[in-house]
């Protein structure tokens, strides 16, 4: 097989994980509505149990480098892959908000470690490539969120169960990482057995990006679809606010890497959070599905760049590894998904859902300001390595 030929099958490969991550994600995002009514809990009730999701991610964070530095990338991506789709059912199962809780640590556990898995194979590649390429596959992420949802809310819409519906996307899913993971890259475990790394300087500028960025565009997926409730729409249209959030997302990663070399990494973070913040304040502004829909759109466009440079400008970081650079800005980002549920149901209990989402949008205008943590992001080939 020609060089190119096996780039462009291990490109697949990584596509197909970062398709996965983002379908399973979406699977669980679209039917919390649905959740929330069938174990009746509060909005209270439901932040405190949303936070499951990101404790078992915050401990995915904390063990990912390590995990990555022993086995390689390429036994994570693909052992994680098959073990997360198969929690999914699991969570259709659990009887109580307390069971449901647990099972949102393992499953978070599972998300997160695979996500650092397939971003360390991801910027392996791309200094094979020699350009940016990491936008595309959270542009395909996005792809895979976005189908997920539709599918939520198209099961949602005819009454599936949510078990049935994790059951049926768990095992499509646990198949497609075992055959996607037979062509991932193939290095070998780190000799250096480099663990967690407490991030500093430029590495923690970056988490503190991702930590608002969690809460503020997190907001999106967490309670979307608990405020269109709120205010008269159907579950089925419910479940789509996140469908639109990452149809938008979609298209401004698929255009990601181009608008870098364009205008640099600094501008296209900066005036697109300005965007997210704009639109989440026109959606606070008029209470209406409609305004919520536009506040979800320009949310899901101007972050659409905000985790792939993140992660790419992370993985460059001197004398740390790209896994163990990636585990501490991602384990940055879920204390702020840790702070979020927390943050915004508290402030959804004493006040409204809507005031919530201002909360959100004042935190987009500082993941504007630190968009200047990405000033030293440059592609250079080199030879891929873990």
């Amino acid at each position: 097989m020609s060089p190119a030929a096996t780039l462009l099958q291990t490109r697949i490969a990584i596509s197909g994980f970062f398709i996965l991550h983002g379908f399973v994600a979406a699977t669980w995002i679209s039917r919390i509505p649905a959740e929330k009514e069938r174990l009746e809990m509060s909005a209270a009730v439901l932040g405190l149990v949303l936070l499951g999701n990101m404790l078992g991610a915050l401990l995915g964070g904390l063990t990912a480098g390590t995990s990555v530095a022993w086995w390689g990338s390429r036994r994570v991506a693909r052992i994680f892959g098959m073990a997360v789709s198969l929690s999914l059912p699991v969570l259709g199962l659990l009887l109580s908000p307390a069971w449901l809780f647990a099972g949102l640590v393992l499953y978070g556990f599972l998300l997160n470690t695979l996500n650092i898995g397939m971003n360390t194979q991801a910027a392996a590649l791309e200094t094979n490539y020699g350009k940016p390429i990491f936008s595309s596959f959270h542009a395909l992420w996005s792809a895979g969120a976005l189908a997920g949802s539709l599918a939520g809310a198209g099961l949602a819409g005819l009454g599936l169960s949510p078990f049935w519906h994790f059951l049926l996307i768990g095992g499509l899913g646990a198949g497609l990482a075992w055959r996607a993971g037979g062509w991932l890259l193939a290095a070998s475990p780190s000799p250096t057995r480099q663990t967690f790394v407490l991030p500093s300087g430029s590495l923690l500028l970056l988490g503190l990006m991702g930590f608002c960025t969690a809460i503020s565009d997190g907001s999106i997926a967490s309670w979307s679809g608990v405020y269109l409730r709120s205010l008269g729409a159907p579950e089925s249209l419910a479940a789509l606010g996140f469908a639109v959030h990452q149809a938008v997302m979609l298209v401004g990663r698929s255009s990601g890497d181009w608008l870098v070399r364009q205008f640099g990494a600094v501008r296209v973070v900066r005036y697109g959070a300005l965007l997210g913040g704009f639109g989440l304040g026109v959606a606070v502004v008029s209470g209406t599905v409609g305004g919520m829909y536009f506040g979800i759109a320009c949310m899901g466009l101007g972050m659409a760049t905000l985790y792939p440079l993140m992660f790419a400008a992370a993985s460059q970081t001197p004398g740390i590894s790209p896994a163990a650079a990636m585990a501490s800005i991602s384990t940055m980002s879920t204390i702020g998904g840790l702070v979020g549920p927390v943050l915004l149901g508290a402030v959804a209990e004493v006040g409204t859902v809507r005031a919530s989402f201002a909360v959100a949008a004042l935190l987009a205008g500082v993941v504007s300001y630190l968009a200047f943590s990405l000033a030293n992001y440059r592609v250079v080939r080199a030879r891929a390595s873990d």
